[in-house]
């Protein structure tokens, strides 16, 4: 599995949680769809290799979807803060394979 086919998993995770849309609106990779989600500290978006589209079956793919022209260093920026906002779901056993 590529590094790029682990981050789609997880990026997966954000669309399950917010919502997105792909769009072929990118004329340097035409073949890549941009996968943008919009989430409560702004817009994020990744490129998603051809041969992982499969994991976003209910995304629906639209022709030109607005950029807001954020940087990846904008986009990790507002994904860190996201974090912070999100409530635990779980949390770690300490004590897991403990003797």
């Amino acid at each position: 599995m590529s590094i790029y086919t682990e981050r789609a998993h997880l990026v997966a995770v954000l669309v399950a949680l917010f919502g997105g849309v792909l769009s072929h609106n990118d004329s340097e990779l035409p073949d890549y769809p941009v996968l943008y989600i919009e989430t409560p500290t702004g817009q994020m978006s990744w490129h998603i290799h051809p041969d992982d589209v499969w994991l976003f079956p209910k995304v629906p793919t639209i022709g030109s979807y607005p950029w807001d022209k954020h940087t990846t260093r904008v986009k990790y920026k507002r994904l860190r803060s996201l974090t912070e906002q999100l409530p635990k779901m779980t949390y770690a056993n300490p004590t897991y394979g403990q003797p």
